[in-house]
């Protein structure tokens, strides 16, 4: 394979999970997307039928868009992002939902890196992030062309992740929600074109 290609190819990958620069266009308990707070518990991984309980239900048929955009790297379209809320306004805080509808192949591994990459960029130093690094290793699957990834959280701060409209758990902690949405939606993103066009008007 050409050099040129090759290089091309891994700034590609280095971008596209989840930082770069913008063109515009826990077992754990079920959590309530909109319920009251509760103590919190050591992260751990929900991967149960239980998942399936009203209290993780998928709102993004149901609550209505705030906001929507394109990651774009380069040339290439990486995926296309939507904010819901209840009211369909962002309200500076949970509960929302946000959808990553991917365009191209990505490996979970790339995925987790980009994660880490972020709050790092954002100055973001959790004690648990390795914690909740390795749990995401065992959670998340390999990206492929179309598959659609969408994370929750709710009012409390409890979290949830659903692949092609199927639960496949969440991280149990409060910290690791409000940290991990926060890399599309805190005002000091490391895209804040993308959280621009997500939020919507603010006023």
């Amino acid at each position: 394979m050409k050099t040129s290609v090759l290089l091309a190819a891994s700034l590609l990958v280095t971008g596209v999970a989840l930082g770069a620069d913008l063109a515009p266009e826990d077992r754990l308990r079920s959590p309530d997307l909109t319920g009251a707070a509760s103590e919190q518990s050591t992260p751990s991984i929900d991967q149960s039928a239980e998942a399936t309980s009203d209290g993780l239900a998928l709102a993004t048929d149901v609550w209505p868009l705030v906001g929507e955009a394109r990651l774009k790297v380069f040339i290439w379209e990486v995926y296309d992002s939507a904010l819901f809320t209840p009211s369909g306004r962002w309200q500076g805080d949970a509960p929302y939902q946000l959808s990553l509808h991917y365009l191209r192949d990505i490996p979970a591994a790339k995925l987790i890196e980009e994660t880490e990459k972020a709050w790092r960029e954002q100055g973001r130093n959790h004690p648990k992030q390795n914690e909740w690094l390795a749990l995401l290793d065992g959670l998340w699957p390999d990206i492929t062309e179309g598959d659609k990834l969408v994370f929750g959280l709710n009012a409390a701060g409890e979290s949830a992740f659903w692949f092609n409209g199927s639960p496949i758990g969440s991280i149990d902690d409060r910290d690791f929600g409000r940290l991990f949405g926060g890399i599309w939606l805190d005002p000091d993103t490391p895209r804040p074109k993308l959280r621009a066009q997500l939020i919507g008007p603010t006023s």
